[in-house]
């Protein structure tokens, strides 16, 4: 898996009794938008809680932007940025205090804290809302903003979980626009999903996971050939 930004190799994980993830095998390109697919309870969002160290690795090896998970987390983390399932943002903080407030906890100095909000804001079209409180934002908005943040510390990697969950068609529309645009500045993209409509747009390659398990890995044409109609 040389020239690989992320490699995981025979990862298993388990909750109790129930193995949530049953020994899968992939890598991710660097450069490329590349997709977890499969239905709720399918193991996508352990996998992507590995991968971010937010869940510690019980068996398999798992290396992120070069770094293992295991023995060099804080340097992971240092090289991505996630955007949550859930909002995770603080509803009585303005748009430009959430961007403000991440740049300083990374430690990164005024001035380029100052120029990244800036360009963040022009990218996600919130220019006009850096004095309104989150509270306020409409749920597109916030999950904009949200992208904005995973973003701040320019990360190699951006890991986005179930990004379009619960929004309108347009605004998913909208959504996949600022993803296309942030990897086409050179940021390597991970998404998880379960709406196939969406695995097909914006991925290079995708990895189908059932039950824990992953199915068939390669281009959106790739698994329409190799699924038929299923796809």
């Amino acid at each position: 898996m040389n020239g690989s930004i992320i490699e995981v190799r025979d990862l298993e994980h388990w909750f109790g009794e129930f193995k949530a993830v049953d020994g899968i095998t992939f890598s991710v390109r660097e450069g490329e938008i590349f997709s977890l697919l499969g239905p709720n309870g399918a193991g996508k969002s352990t996998t992507i809680n590995v991968l971010t160290t937010l869940l510690p690795l019980q068996k398999g090896e798992v290396r992120v932007a070069g770094y293992d998970v295991a023995r060099e987390a804080e340097a992971v983390r240092q090289s991505i940025g996630i955007v949550f399932q859930e909002l995770t943002l603080d509803r009585d903080m303005t748009v430009r205090e959430i961007l403000e407030f991440h740049g300083r906890l990374y430690g990164m100095p005024r001035e380029e804290r100052r120029r990244r909000i800036g360009e963040l804001l022009r990218l996600v079209e919130l220019e006009g809302k850096r004095d309104t409180l989150t509270k306020h934002l409409s749920g597109g908005m916030k999950r904009r903003l949200e992208i904005a943040r995973g973003l701040m510390t320019r990360p190699r990697i951006l890991f986005l979980d179930e990004p379009t969950l619960g929004l309108d068609p347009q605004t998913r529309l909208r959504t996949w626009d600022y993803i296309e645009q942030v990897n086409r500045e050179g940021t390597t993209i991970f998404l998880t999903t379960h709406y196939m409509d969406e695995a097909d747009h914006l991925s290079d390659r995708i990895s189908l996971i059932d039950r824990g398990r992953i199915v068939v890995t390669g281009s959106p044409l790739e698994l329409k050939n190799a699924l038929g109609e299923d796809m």
